[in-house]
């Protein structure tokens, strides 16, 4: 950017020393013309002598290579102009690249700010799904732990419950109606048998202590009762 000025003056004086040298080049022309049409008119007239002749070729000579020189020189002037125009274009084009490549260097400086700012989202989510398997595997270890003691307390009161459901089982087998009322008959059976052998016993004491009074006589009724009890017989009748 900072080098077109220069490029440019540099180029404006270039175009006008072309033009310059051509103006010049055109009244030298002329005078050579104007020359040669005098030594023409001099030459019919018969006053020119062998040495201006001879002069005369030379400047023909000169007017030819100047002619020649001309010819090149717009050539060359038609290659400059067109190499000039190549020159113009390549700077414009130059202009363009250095927008275009500070365009591409400030997308690049971007672009490489947001790649710093995604690896370092994606350290961050790195560590936060660390930090998360860690708790989930705590979690699931607390889990492992809590399943084993609901699973043990399950047991457990399975284990209650079966006893408990026995022992209702029982009860209510024992309480049943039907179940009652035999154990009520037989209870009064046992009772009324009881009853029966307790007459029956008080009858054999009974016979047993006649038995005894009659042997022992009147005065031994008061420790015969002792005796009675402590007796072989009264044993075997109890």
């Amino acid at each position: 950017m900072a080098g077109r000025p220069g490029s440019s003056n540099a180029e404006a004086a270039g175009a006008v020393g072309p033009t310059d040298e051509a103006r010049g080049q055109a009244k030298s022309s002329q005078k050579i013309e104007d020359l040669m049409e005098m030594v023409k008119k001099l030459q019919k007239v018969g006053s020119l002598e062998p040495r201006v002749e001879v002069l005369i070729n030379r400047i023909n000579e000169v007017q030819q290579a100047k002619k020649k020189a001309s010819e090149e020189l717009g050539d060359a002037r038609t290659v400059w102009e067109t190499l000039q125009k190549e020159l113009d274009s390549l700077s414009g084009e130059k202009v363009r690249l250095k927008e275009i490549l500070s365009k591409k260097q400030e997308t690049l400086r971007l672009l490489r700010l947001h790649c710093q700012d995604k690896e370092n989202e994606a350290q961050r989510k790195q560590t936060m799904l660390q930090e998360c398997k860690e708790r989930i595997s705590a979690l699931n270890s607390q889990i492992e732990q809590e399943k084993n003691k609901q699973r043990q307390l399950r047991l457990d009161f399975e284990e209650q419950l079966e006893d408990l459901m026995g022992q209702y089982k029982d009860l209510w087998e024992f309480h049943k109606p039907e179940r009652l009322a035999l154990e009520i008959s037989t209870l009064d059976s046992g009772k009324e048998q009881l009853l029966k052998e307790e007459k029956l016993v008080e009858a054999k004491l009974e016979d047993v202590k006649h038995r005894l009074c009659s042997q022992f006589g009147a005065k031994g009724h008061t420790i015969n009762e002792g005796l009675f009890l402590r007796s072989p017989e009264a044993a075997a009748v109890v």
